[in-house]
């Protein structure tokens, strides 16, 4: 790939100990750090100190010096700064009696001039911004403090738009810059402060360009003031299934502004999930590829057991609140089935080492009939470890509820698709007809409703149909789980006037996500894999109305999505 962003020390006669006003700027004292007083042996007289408004003269560093109490005037002509560099000067009057003064302290941490401002500095040095090599679109800036203080990373084209921080105290400060746009030139500022002083260092970064097949899709609908602002993580395919599956996090604009190439081997499905949490990304298995965790730097930290064609890890993996990781695979053609040979679907817990603590095997659960050879199409869990139970979603038999301790099943609410090889399931729907027929991604909420992307059927041939009988859509019920009932609360497109695509063009053959997010909008990712036709992932909120949508170009794909709300380190400065 190609990397042409370039790395910068500023000289020594550059590096800056820049005083609070040449950066226009007022001190960034940190809250809750008490001053910490130094020379001085008293208060100068007729004088108060420590944020006080104070009289004419210098000021002490500490509010009582060993000579005498603090004097007691409230202002006087010309007066300086609090000791923090935070308390203001104080104003023009006539000056108070002068309490008893000891002797004169020494000069403080800096003197007041006459009706001036303190202008606290600290020293920063070594500024240095190297590129990222694991991430053309990323940079680490370093630089040095006299004294431990916070970090600040401010950046933006022309113009400081962002920032990262890290409340830190340290003297040698490193900090991940992510969120910049590719061959783009970027303004950066290195910003400390303590409790006392402040300082910062220029430089710029010019950022890399993205990998080949990476995509930049269009933004197709937009509406700032419904939708919910954040970057859209997101894994793509290439068409032609020779290149390796790529991560993408991309901006409300649709400009990628992170990735991680999860390869080298071709991704030949694309059936591969993405989610961040805790400032790391985890990462499905690809063909050839096993599972894998990378932090933010594009830094792998974890990979799972490997996997073959034969026992797949496929479309999910997951993470409980121990730090061990749950996997799904697809174990091909070991059981039967009215003269069939069958896949058998198989979870695993596995530890950080890959060491084995659970597994759940469908087929000593649950009694087949029928010889559909992938009768689940297991494609996500969902683990609700209060209650000791998982969901388990198959595309094709719907959704699963497990006992986790005793691997029993407790219900199964079912799709339309497949009535053969499990019966109907347990549940009602109401209204009938709003039953779904084949499912993705399922999301279990606190209040009992269930979000589903219905794929409206399988086509076998894995082509894209304008028959009616196959059109996808999000459908949520609300589950009674006691009275086995699922009630249809929101369908989209359903009867919503929305533009003609949704309704007669929009159809998943093999993936699909949703998710519904803060303010109830979701999330949903209409992925395909054709020549001529493009994966779509947009947000729709409960009126219908699609506020904000990325169309893909032809030939790239996308399975599930997850919206990053509010984006990973990266603040927008007020």
């Amino acid at each position: 790939m190609s990397r042409v962003g370039k790395s910068w020390r500023v000289p020594v006669g550059v590096t800056c100990a820049l005083a609070v006003t040449a950066c226009g700027e007022p001190p960034r004292g940190l809250p809750g750090t008490p001053a910490t007083p130094t020379s001085g042996s008293g208060p100068a007289a007729g004088g108060s100190t420590g944020g006080s408004p104070a009289g004419g003269g210098g000021a002490s560093n500490s509010p009582q010096g060993g000579g005498g109490a603090a004097g007691q005037v409230t202002a006087g002509a010309g007066g300086s700064a609090g000791l923090s560099g935070l308390g203001g000067a104080g104003p023009a009057g006539s000056a108070g009696s002068a309490g008893n003064a000891g002797n004169a302290g020494s000069a403080g941490i800096s003197s007041a001039g006459s009706g001036g401002e303190l202008p606290a500095t600290l020293a920063v040095s070594n500024l240095s911004i190297e590129e990222n090599p694991n991430l053309t679109l990323s940079c680490f800036v370093s630089w040095t403090t006299s004294e431990p203080a916070n970090s600040e990373v401010e950046f933006g084209e022309g113009a400081y738009q962002f920032r990262i921080r890290d409340a830190s105290l340290v003297t040698e400060h490193r900090v991940l810059v992510i969120g910049m746009h590719a061959a783009t030139a970027y303004e950066l500022r290195a910003v400390s402060a303590t409790a006392l002083a402040t300082g910062s260092a220029e430089g710029t970064f010019t950022t890399g360009a993205l990998p080949a097949d990476i995509p930049t899709p269009m933004l197709t609908a937009g509406d700032p003031s419904s939708s919910v602002s954040g970057w859209t993580l997101t894994n793509v395919q290439e068409g032609s299934k020779t290149k390796p599956s790529m991560i993408v996090m991309y901006d409300e604009a649709g400009l990628p502004v992170w990735y991680f190439i999860h390869g080298p081997s071709p991704d030949t499905r694309g059936d591969i999930p993405a989610t961040l949490s805790a400032g790391l990304v985890l990462i499905g298995a690809a063909v050839d590829e096993p599972p894998r965790e990378v932090d933010l730097a594009g830094n792998v930290v974890w990979e799972g057991p490997t996997h073959t064609t034969a026992n797949e890890i496929s479309h999910y993996v997951g993470k409980t609140s121990a730090g061990n990781y749950l996997l799904n695979r697809e174990i091909d053609k070991v059981l039967s089935s009215g003269g069939s040979n069958l896949d058998e679907q198989r979870l695993e817990e596995v530890t950080p080492g890959l060491d084995l603590v659970w597994s759940w095997n469908f087929s000593e659960h649950l009694s087949l009939s029928g010889g559909r050879e992938d009768f689940c199409h297991g494609n996500s869990m969902h683990l609700d470890e209060a209650e000791g139970t998982l969901y388990l979603s198959c595309r094709f038999l719907g959704v699963v509820k497990i006992d986790r301790g005793s691997g029993d099943v407790l219900w199964r609410l079912g799709g339309g698709f497949d009535t053969t090889s499990l019966g109907a399931g347990d549940f009602t729907f109401d209204p009938p007809d709003s039953r779904f027929s084949d499912i993705h991604d399922p999301q279990i909420q606190d209040d009992g409703t269930m979000l589903f992307y219905d794929n409206g059927g399988y086509t076998q041939g894995l082509q894209p149909s304008v028959d009616p009988m196959f059109h996808s859509r999000v459908v949520e019920y609300e589950v009674d789980q006691t009275a086995k009932t699922a009630r249809l609360t929101f369908e989209f497109p359903g009867n919503f006037p929305v533009d003609d695509w949704y309704k007669t063009q929009w159809y998943s053959p093999y993936w699909g996500g949703v998710e519904r997010i803060a303010n109830g909008n979701v999330i949903v990712t209409a992925g395909v894999r054709s020549a001529t036709l493009s994966t779509r992932i947009f947000e729709v909120n409960r009126a219908g109305n699609v506020v904000w949508e990325l169309t893909f170009p032809p030939n790239y794909g996308s399975f599930q999505a997850q919206r990053l709300s509010p984006p990973p380190l990266v603040e927008r400065i007020p």
